[in-house]
């Protein structure tokens, strides 16, 4: 599918649509398991922009990431990302900014996508520093999250094993704290 036929097409209630080398990709919407932790992640992040707008200042509730050098047009959707230089005139279009951090939590129907189609396509993003992937627990209200980071100029994913309960720091996001734990309990 062309990017032009995609950005003219409508979408049924209750999917979410992406394009991934040409090919049109549709997933259920996630479940409240899911819904809880994407929330807790976006608040996180919001509150730290409050705070920090020069190292985040914009936390869409959704977006499309380019991924370039496919082949085909490929517009992932993750759950949460944050802007760095999001620009204060309005882009029209998506593949004019790219996020510093994205986010996906993982669903069951899903987690495919999510573990290893976007960690190789959100390494191609140059602008991507972060790439956080939450595993949530189905019977506890308690996940893991896997930090994928790397520096300015870096290519390949630095990897970051985050246990619940404890608390994940990056260099890219100054005095920014992440303990799932604690955002839990909000």
């Amino acid at each position: 599918m062309s990017l032009d036929s995609f950005n003219r097409c409508r979408e049924a209630d209750g999917y979410i649509y992406e394009l991934i080398d040409g090919v049109l990709c549709v997933s259920p919407i996630p479940d409240p398991l899911h819904d809880f932790w994407t929330t807790r992640v976006r608040d996180a992040l919001q509150a730290y922009a409050a705070n920090h707008p020069r190292h985040l200042n914009y936390i869409p509730a959704e977006c499309e990431v380019v991924i370039p050098g496919r082949p085909g047009a490929t517009r992932p959707i993750p759950d949460v990302a944050g802007y760095r230089s999001f620009p204060e005139t309005l882009p029209r279009r998506w593949d004019a900014v790219c996020p510093i951090v994205v986010v996906e939590v993982i669903s069951a129907r899903r987690s495919t996508k999510d573990t290893i189609r976007n960690r190789h396509l959100y390494v191609l993003a140059s602008g991507i520093r972060e790439y956080w992937i939450i595993q949530p627990d189905a019977e506890e209200r308690c996940a893991d999250l896997t930090a994928l980071s790397r520096g300015t100029g870096r290519s390949k994913w630095r990897e970051t094993t985050v246990p619940f309960g404890e608390t994940y720091t990056t260099r890219n996001l100054p005095q920014f704290r992440l303990n799932l734990k604690e955002i839990s309990k909000r």
